[in-house]
């Protein structure tokens, strides 16, 4: 897959475009997705065409947290033959770009689109003025077709990144799952902690939080951890400040990976989620967070430890 960032320098022709946020890469997206994909064998490209978010006049960048990075996002797409990945800049000259100005600048000069793809409730350009019927329009004037997705629904409930968003903020990261088609999952480099598992016998695996990005709920987590070789593991991981131990406050990713002994600081993990086990809490003492810590293990190795672990 091709990563293009840049708002210039880039010209495409004979493409079939998905428009949107396609934050957390959901089960509604990936209809966009499958749509574009179906085109391919017409001879043209596939490109998703998403906005990296800048400091502009209209969005608080430094209040987002997405549901994952913008290297996660990369890496999903990636993972499903998408040929161009667009993260088109979203400034304050973006943000002042009038509809029909976007779709004749950027998407029929530079992408010469055969196909666009959009959910039903698409908006974009300058007071999200530009919609669907827009669309409809100018396609028929620049001669490309709109296709247009319904929303994705579970259980009649709308699947969105906002609702998903909800699920992940209250720890709910198996009804997540459900909503993006997926485990919700956090990437990062081993790195050193304080290193007190090591002192109750049950080592773990450190990743820093990273800004922008959305965590769950503080709380012990069942999870499936997948190394830099691709090999794949059970585990259990503690999001939260560790109140028992830590007077700071500051918050820890923490994964003891069950059965695995060998030293990976350094290597890039990833971390899926799969069940809340448990709310943070603060116990009177070590030993009692390490009784604790080996119920919550032996929980997660019953409903999740495969033989071939």
């Amino acid at each position: 897959m091709k990563i293009i960032s840049e708002k210039g320098g880039f010209r495409l022709k004979d493409t079939a475009v998905a428009l949107g946020k396609f934050d957390g890469i959901h089960r509604g997206h990936k209809l966009l997705i499958d749509e574009i994909l179906s085109h391919t064998g017409e001879g043209v490209s596939s490109v998703v065409f998403t906005f990296d978010m800048r400091e502009n006049k209209i969005f608080d960048i430094s209040s987002l947290r997405n549901i994952y990075t913008k290297e996660e996002k990369r890496e999903v797409l990636n993972s499903m033959g998408v040929d161009y990945l667009i993260e088109y800049p979203f400034d304050d000259e973006f943000a002042d770009m009038e509809p029909e100005d976007f779709v004749k600048d950027v998407l029929v000069d530079r992408l010469a689109p055969r196909y666009l793809v959009v959910g039903e409730d698409f908006h974009f350009g300058r007071n999200r003025l530009g919609d669907v019927d827009m669309l409809n329009a100018m396609g028929s004037e620049y001669g490309f077709k709109v296709i247009s997705i319904s929303k994705a629904a579970d259980h009649g409930d709308v699947i969105s990144a906002t609702r998903i968003r909800e699920e992940i903020k209250l720890g709910n990261v198996d009804t997540a799952a459900d909503y993006l088609g997926h485990p919700y999952f956090i990437r990062g480099e081993v790195v050193h902690g304080r290193e007190l598992g090591r002192t109750i016998g049950i080592p773990t695996a450190n990743l820093l939080p990273e800004a922008g990005k959305l965590y769950p709920e503080t709380g012990v987590y069942a999870v499936k951890v997948e190394l830099q070789d691709h090999s794949s593991y059970t585990g259990i991981t503690n999001i939260g400040s560790n109140p028992t131990v830590n007077s700071g406050g500051n918050v820890t990713i923490e994964t003891n990976i069950f059965e695995f002994y060998r030293m990976i600081y350094g290597e890039e993990i990833h971390v899926y989620f799969l069940e809340r086990v448990r709310g943070e809490v603060k116990f009177s003492s070590l030993e009692a967070l390490r009784e604790q810590m080996d119920k919550d293990i032996q929980y997660v190795k019953e409903k999740y430890l495969t033989d071939t672990e």
